[in-house]
């Protein structure tokens, strides 16, 4: 082979290196972040679903009775868990809980009322987005106009939920009508407890705190302005416990990611949340 002969075969080469090598990286598929093949998850998914949606506004029907349910608006339901945000106006006839009273005609007890909300949980199950192991009554305070508002608290994994999720509340008068009803509760949460409990936890609770030494934090206050906050050295002992952190993106609104998060006390007024499989700062939150 002749000296000219060699340069032309190694520019050859050298092409067809570049022309591959672009092939290899424009098929990379998005989202290259999530795990693949035996790799560990770092984090579980939820993502929206019209069956889910479906099942929901068919549970909705059930609970308020066919004719209301044609009669008044579709409710409103959050994005990709498909619970339901609020009872919707000009709801012509209010879900009712069932009667549970041991001699007729007297007040029912505070254990018959806590029965008769727990049964209506069981039958607004979907429209809720729980299952009735995993919920547990925090509280029943008194509300406006005689009513009484019930709290309930989802915990269906190793870890609490945090920003926002896992929380169900009831209004219901002493006639039993349900005039408040809302979820933030996470669907399918068995599933997602077997992924969740195979991520990896390699972030330490320290290097958790060290990853917002001089580290601007940037979240909403309790008024709902925005606020960016600096710490110099935080306390090495700040982080309390682990806990489950979801996340909905910008970049993939349809879905939900369920991050498992160290809850770093930052000050007496704000928690900090960093990712314990990757040290990412995922949000903040007032405490309290």
């Amino acid at each position: 082979m002749t000296h000219v002969q060699r340069i032309a075969c190694a520019a050859l080469f050298i092409a067809a290196s570049f022309v591959y090598g672009g092939c290899a990286s424009a098929a990379r598929p998005a989202g290259a972040e999530r795990p693949r093949g035996n790799e560990a998850p770092r984090f579980a998914v939820l993502a929206a679903s019209d069956e889910r949606r479906s099942a929901v506004l068919a549970n909705w029907k059930a609970v308020v009775g066919e004719q209301a349910a044609d009669a008044s608006p579709t409710p409103e339901l959050r994005p990709v868990t498909a619970t339901l945000t609020s009872l919707p106006a000009g709801l012509r006839d209010f879900p009712l809980l069932p009667l549970v009273v041991a001699e007729a005609g007297q007040k029912p007890t505070e254990e018959e009322t806590r029965e008769s909300l727990r049964r209506f949980l069981s039958t607004a199950a979907p429209l809720l987005g729980v299952d009735l192991k995993h919920v547990s009554l925090v509280e029943v305070t008194d509300a406006a106009a005689g009513s009484r508002r019930a709290l309930y608290r989802q915990n269906p994994f190793a870890y609490p939920l945090r920003n926002g999720y896992g929380s169900i509340e009831v209004t219901f008068t002493p006639d039993l009508r349900v005039t408040q009803l809302s979820s933030t509760a996470v669907p399918d949460a068995n599933h997602l407890a077997r992924t969740l409990a195979a991520v990896p936890k390699t972030v330490t609770a320290e290097q958790a705190v060290a990853a917002l030494n001089n580290r601007a934090v940037t979240y909403d206050d309790r008024n709902g302005a925005q606020q960016t906050r600096t710490f110099a050295q935080l306390d090495p002992t700040a982080a309390r416990q682990l806990v489950v952190f979801p996340v909905r993106r910008n970049t993939d609104p349809a879905s939900l990611e369920l991050h498992v998060a160290w809850e770093v006390a930052a000050d007496p007024a704000l928690f900090v949340y960093v990712d314990a499989a990757s040290g990412e700062v995922l949000g903040a939150a007032a405490q309290g």
